[in-house]
């Protein structure tokens, strides 16, 4: 993944990097998710949502465009997910 040139690579083959990052830090998270008291259903919305943001940051950063006020910004919607999905009854 730190090897992959965007620019160098054809488009096609652009998401195939993103994806299986996306897929082995979902599994990772809902692994280590289930050993928490939370019920299966929440823990997967939870391993989905952190899935989702880290992997936005990565294609962020994959085409230069990460900068630290997009990093506040992927933060406070970590915290504002996070504070939502407390109240949340899943």
């Amino acid at each position: 993944m730190l090897a992959t040139n965007p620019y160098a690579l054809p488009l096609p083959l652009l998401p195939i990097p993103f994806l299986l990052l996306g897929l082995g830090s979902y599994y990772v998270t809902s692994a280590i998710l289930q050993m928490t008291p939370l019920p299966e259903r929440k823990a997967k919305l939870v391993s989905a949502v952190l899935t989702s943001i880290v992997l936005l940051g990565v294609v962020l950063q994959s085409i230069r465009q990460l900068s630290s006020k997009d990093f506040l910004i992927l933060l406070a919607l970590l915290v504002g997910i996070t504070w939502y999905m407390r109240r949340l009854e899943v």
